[in-house]
């Protein structure tokens, strides 16, 4: 009868684990800035007042990046001379893998 509750909690916590997704994690955000210049990249979860994390980049950039659960995403933008060059929203786990790489530049849907 152990065995059985374990099982059932055991399968009942990992369909939770799968609708809210990973609890927290890294990736690798890839790109470029426009002529190599020093720009701002930012990441914020979606609907959140929380600051956003900013790094500076530039030229061609590999920036590691530790986020927190958000079940609405997160939204990344580069800011080159106060203007915004790119921004998208993605969901970690879904639109990039655990410990995967996000491409933005110029062109990012």
């Amino acid at each position: 009868m152990k065995v059985f509750a374990a099982t059932i909690a055991t399968v009942l916590l990992a369909g939770c684990a799968h609708w809210f997704g990973p609890a927290h994690g890294t990736f690798d955000v890839l790109g470029s800035t426009p002529d190599g210049d020093s720009c701002e990249l930012t990441v914020v979860p979606v609907g959140s007042g929380a600051s956003a994390r900013a790094w500076t980049v530039s030229g061609d950039f590999r920036q590691s990046v530790l986020i927190n659960p958000s079940p609405k995403g997160h939204l990344i933008s580069l800011v080159c001379d106060d203007g915004l060059v790119a921004e998208r929203v993605f969901k970690y786990g879904r639109d990039v893998r655990i410990g995967g790489e996000l491409e933005i530049n110029g062109s990012a849907p």
